[in-house]
């Protein structure tokens, strides 16, 4: 695999054991990817490479916060991440990734870029909804103006619902439609 910046597991010439690897993933790592929902952060990774007889395993262990867009005001904020993963590394002809947790590594493979893994981890890692958290008091964290429009917006939303619902065109196939149940 070719050399990318510095997240390098270099698995040739170590011995049977366990082998620990870390990386400092800040605004230079994540320049390098161009993705909506992480812009920048400060994670550090930890990397264990065990290597018994046979299958080897990667362990990743990742903590830190990323700078995410809020949902709700699309304000950025930042968010904790903890997450661990894992990658079964197997010996065969050619380098190729099998399965989501399995890498083929091929004979003449010396070390492997694992930055793509990193990053990947970090989004799997993400929250589904990514809203400001709240203040002690229980106040939303969220821009208030950008609140006050939206609630604005759900007034206005609701009082066009309450009008459609009561068009006078449908009452009379609603009254005849009560009548027979």
């Amino acid at each position: 695999m070719s050399r990318k910046g510095s997240y390098v597991i270099r698995i040739e010439g170590l011995g049977e054991g366990v082998h620990d690897f870390s990386f400092e993933l800040n605004e230079q790592f994540f320049v390098q990817f161009e993705h909506p929902e992480v812009k920048t952060g400060n994670v550090h990774a930890n990397v264990v490479l065990e290597k018994p007889p046979g299958v080897n395993v990667l362990h990743f262990h990742l903590t830190g916060t990323v700078e995410v867009v809020c949902d709700r005001c699309l304000e950025p904020f930042l968010t904790g991440i903890d997450t661990h993963q894992r990658i079964f590394l197997k010996h065969g002809v050619k380098t190729e990734e099998v399965e989501d947790d399995v890498l083929m590594i091929g004979d003449d493979t010396h070390e492997i870029v694992v930055d793509q893994y990193l990053f990947e981890f970090i989004v799997l890692a993400l929250p589904l909804k990514k809203v400001h958290p709240e203040d002690q008091e229980g106040n939303s964290g969220c821009d208030p103006e950008m609140i006050s429009k939206l609630n604005a917006h759900l007034k206005t939303t609701a009082e066009t619902d309450k009008l459609e619902q009561s068009d006078p065109r449908w009452d009379a196939l609603k009254d005849i439609f009560a009548k027979n149940n």
